[in-house]
């Protein structure tokens, strides 16, 4: 027998309203886990804009939700589209608290109220879908095995990272994994803040400046036998100073800004449009596979610009006390030892060097980092059968015109 009206609590629950110019569908307080309620929102297109006539603008997509939830105001590291794709697939993944706060906004329509139903209502459909889940896990087990620990995130949700950076590399015997090179150099520029680097060495930069001054070096005038009047002070070379306080800082800002875009948020995009499921582990492959050039570089720049050069351009002529050499801030206490003694001299060069060698080096790991960039984006734009669209919307080929295109979306409103 069909029914003719619907029942008090089906009317109650599907009744649309507006907010905020917003399609606002009120929370249904039902046995509906995370799954479901999220398939049904997106479908209905609940907080999306409507028209003159109240309808929305359409059903939610993965790309639109994406976008909605960067431009809130509130969330300033935005949200990854991978991460949005994995809601509308069906599979066993749910969704982090902070993606139940940006979904919250977005379907309560940035009204207060609304907001806090809808956060309930998604942390209740989440904890359905977690206890469906340890469930048929449960039953899929040997009965001697334990339950995992409901507080502990597994990778089936959205916070975990996939299996192979989830948790500390390991070997299968259980040790760590050997140190490596490239990818403790890549930490340096693929940090969250993009001044932690430039910082660190213009901070550096000032030490050295300071120390100099402390130990009176820093304006040191001397006459030459000619009558010219030399300047030989340490704040007095540029390339001591405006090198290492200006163009080394810039770059490497530069460098680390690139770097965190493209494998945060600009790779995920371009491997989502080429319909591509890899993840950050193709990225950390292609770091770890220039492993000979970071030793190649780490061991010259070590070694010939910092121990070797130290060595037989300060440390040789201030112990023998002569020979032939110009007059700067790191010999002049052998001409003249009442400014500082030799002791002073060998400490101060030699962690001037030091820090010389290892900037070096980091200016080096920055221009191979951005040469793995480009190949990364050039590999994805050539795979077989790939149709990809650049972050522009343009067509990513040829190779030039997609990297242009990378640089103007990064720096498009600068």
């Amino acid at each position: 027998m069909l029914r003719s009206a619907a029942k008090p609590d089906e009317r109650r629950s599907c009744k649309p309203l507006i907010k905020n110019g917003k399609y606002f569908v009120l929370p249904d307080e039902n046995s509906t886990d995370f799954k479901a309620l999220f398939k049904r929102l997106t479908s209905t297109g609940a907080g999306r804009p409507v028209d003159k006539s109240g309808i929305p603008q359409g059903p939610w997509t993965a790309d639109l939700l994406a976008k909605a939830i960067s431009e809130i105001e509130a969330n300033q590291s935005g949200i990854e589209l991978r991460t949005v794709q994995l809601w509308f697939q069906d599979n066993d993944k749910g969704v982090s608290s902070d993606g139940i706060r940006w979904l919250a906004r977005i379907f309560g329509c940035d009204d207060p109220e609304a907001t806090s139903a809808w956060q309930a209502e998604l942390s209740a459909a989440q904890s359905r879908l977690a206890a469906r889940r340890r469930l048929k896990r449960q039953t899929a087990e040997e009965p001697s095995k334990d339950p995992p620990d409901e507080h502990l995130p597994t990778a089936d949700d959205d916070t975990a990272p996939p299996p192979l950076t989830a948790l500390p590399p390991q070997t299968p015997d259980g040790a760590q994994r050997p140190f490596s090179l490239p990818r403790k150099s890549e930490t340096f520029f693929a940090r969250d803040s993009p001044l932690d680097l430039p910082a660190s060495v213009f901070a550096g930069a000032v030490a050295l400046g300071l120390s100099s001054y402390f130990l009176g070096i820093h304006s040191v005038t001397f006459g030459r036998e000619d009558g010219v009047t030399k300047q030989a002070g340490f704040l007095w070379s540029p390339n001591w100073t405006v090198l290492f306080m200006i163009f080394m800082p810039l770059f490497f800002a530069f460098a680390g800004d690139l770097v965190v875009f493209w494998k945060k948020k600009a790779r995920a995009q371009v491997l989502a449009a080429s319909g591509s499921a890899e993840s950050d582990v193709g990225w950390g492959r292609k770091v770890e596979g220039s492993a000979t050039t970071y030793w190649a570089v780490f061991l010259i720049c070590l070694g010939f610009a910092g121990l070797f050069q130290w060595i037989s351009v300060r440390l040789i002529p201030l112990l023998q006390g002569g020979g032939d050499f110009a007059i700067d801030w790191g010999s002049v206490a052998i001409k003249h030892p009442e400014t500082y003694s030799v002791h002073q001299a060998i400490a101060f060069t030699g962690f001037a060097y030091l820090y010389m060698c290892l900037c070096f080096y980091l200016f080096f790991v920055g221009l191979i980092l951005l040469y793995t960039l480009v190949h990364d984006l050039w590999e994805i734009e050539h795979r077989p059968a790939s149709d990809i669209a650049d972050l522009t919307g343009i067509s990513m080929r040829p190779v030039s015109g997609s990297c242009a295109a990378f640089f103007a979306a990064r720096y498009a409103g600068c």
